[in-house]
Parts: structure tokens; sequence; C-alpha cells
């Protein structure tokens, strides 16, 4: 096995353990709600896939032997060290996603105008029991595109900000599916 083919394999280690990565992730679960960010398989992946590439050119380009070394080892510090940076910085980023925003909760719950909503202001809705709650609830309620809607008219919601239920009618909900 020449050095190219020794450096291609480093790499597609490297790319197969970044697959790993991708599925598996890097936290483990101790208990409910606690959780051990593991950056080893990642910094891992960093390491081969870099020494692997930066040998592979270098062996391609007919460098000499420890310069090519050298640059493999250089590549696997950096690439271990820059895949473990980013894990840490992606896992302490916040969740922006509405999945687990709690205002997100009723999206999609149809609800019944009792009080008119008018254009640019606050109404009145009811939710069904079940609907989020052990109990019919009421909760003011606005447009979100700021149009007035008529008692009797069956809404979704679609957020809910301070208490504030933000609706839409439900024929307009139905009319875009």
């Amino acid at each position: 096995m020449n050095g190219y083919s020794l450096y291609n394999f480093v790499f597609l280690a490297g790319l197969l353990i970044s697959v790993r990565v991708m599925v598996r992730g890097v936290e483990r679960r101790v208990s409910v709600g606690d959780a051990i960010v593991r950056t080893r398989w990642a910094t891992l992946a960093g390491a081969l896939t870099m020494a692997g590439f930066l040998g592979s050119v270098l062996a391609r380009l007919h460098m000499a032997s420890d310069v090519t070394a050298a640059a493999a080892l250089a590549g696997a510090i950096f690439g271990a060290t820059s895949a473990g940076i980013l894990v840490r910085r992606a896992v302490a980023m916040p969740v922006s996603d509405h999945e687990f925003d709690p205002r997100f909760e009723l999206q999609g719950v149809p609800a019944m105008v009792i009080q008119t909503i008018p254009a640019n202001g606050d109404g009145l809705v009811r939710l069904a029991a079940g609907a989020g709650a052990v109990h019919e609830s009421l909760l003011p309620a606005r447009s979100i595109d700021g149009t007035s809607i008529g008692v009797g008219v069956e809404v979704g919601v679609e957020r809910v900000d301070d208490g504030v239920a933000f609706v839409e009618a439900w024929s307009a909900i139905e009319a875009r599916l």
C-alpha cells in the first residue's frame, strides 16, 4: 500500500465516522433532562478527514514523505480542534425551532370566535376541551393579518403571545391546503 492509498483510506474513514456523528449525534442521555455532550467521535472524524485529505493531495503532488506526514499531522490537529469547537458551539446555541417554543403549542387548533375580532384589535375565541386544555377555555384573540373576523366564524390558532391568540379564518387555511 503506497502513501497515496493510505491517505485515501484515512480520508474515507474520517468521512464514514462523520456520517456516524450525523446519524447518532453527539449527546448521550444520562437521565431524563440530562445529557452529556461527547465530542470524541466528532474530533476523530475531523482529524481523520483533514489528515487524509492533506496527505492524499500532497502525496499526489509527489511531495517528500516527511513533509506530507507533517502536513497530515498538522491537518489532524486542526481538524480535531475545529470539530471540537464547532460541536461545543452548536450544542450551546439556544433552540430556535418553533417545535419547542411554547407560543406554538396550540398551533393549528380550531377555535370559534365568540366576540368579534375588529381589524387590528382584540376579540375573544373559545377553544374546545382537549385542545390544550382540560375544560373549554376562552382566549383574547387577534387576526394574524389585521382583518376583522365576525362572531361564529371558525378560526385556526397560529400562536399564543402573552395570552393573546393570533388566529386566521379556517376558510383561508383550507384554501391554502
